[in-house]
């Protein structure tokens, strides 16, 4: 497992805002795992989390095969997650629909360009998303609805269900959004929980991207 801080920020009040990554397995960019994004995404850090040290149980067993590579960022939003605040704390804005970003803009805009131009040339996305509104929903994988798509792909993460979205004028400015402009084979996977930690439905996301890598 190789250790990286893709993304610093220096801050004068308290300690630097940090995005690290996780990489596992060979140089080649095959899969990149994104999990929390908004403050309030406790149930996506906790995939995520868990996903490294899955992912480190493999490397070590010696379970990647080729020059096969995973990269795992668990957090992207440490600031928001200290403080209990879903979006950014000083004017309220997503880093999800800031992307690709842009490194002379406003806060969001600069930390989504900081991750955007690290996360950029996987062959796959994964984003451990959250639902945008409350209510009980079942797990699944869903997919932008472009001219490209691939629900074959989506299938391979055997999870109950595979939804297409057709996108609208906001999702322009999303990762998953952007990811596939700049041709990486993107998916959001959603849990049923959001704000607390549910094993149950953690355990079917890990498992459904174990099934997709295999």
């Amino acid at each position: 497992m190789r250790e990286e801080v893709i993304f610093r920020m220096e801050s004068a009040y308290r300690e630097d805002f940090e995005v690290k990554s996780y990489h596992f397995g060979g140089p080649e960019k095959t899969m990149c795992i994104i999990g929390n994004m908004r403050g309030n995404e406790i149930q996506q850090l906790y995939i995520a989390g868990q996903m490294v040290r899955t992912l480190k149980r493999f490397e070590e067993e010696g379970r990647f095969i080729r020059r096969h590579g995973v990269t795992v960022i668990a957090c992207a939003n440490p600031y928001s997650v200290n403080v209990g605040k879903r979006f950014w704390a000083m004017d309220n804005s997503d880093i999800n629909r800031m992307y690709p970003g842009y490194n002379k803009g406003e806060t969001t805009q600069r930390i989504a360009a900081g991750i955007f131009e690290k996360i950029q040339g996987y062959r796959f996305g994964v984003q451990i998303s959250s639902f945008y509104m409350p209510g009980d929903f079942v797990s699944h994988v869903r997919m932008m609805k472009t001219d490209y798509e691939d629900t074959g792909l989506a299938q391979l993460f055997g999870m109950p269900f595979v939804v297409l979205r057709k996108p609208v004028p906001f999702d322009t400015m999303t990762l998953n959004f952007n990811w596939r402009v700049w041709d990486t084979k993107a998916f959001s996977l959603y849990s049923r929980s959001t704000e607390k930690i549910d094993k149950k439905g953690a355990d079917m996301a890990i498992a459904a991207v174990c099934r997709f890598l295999s």
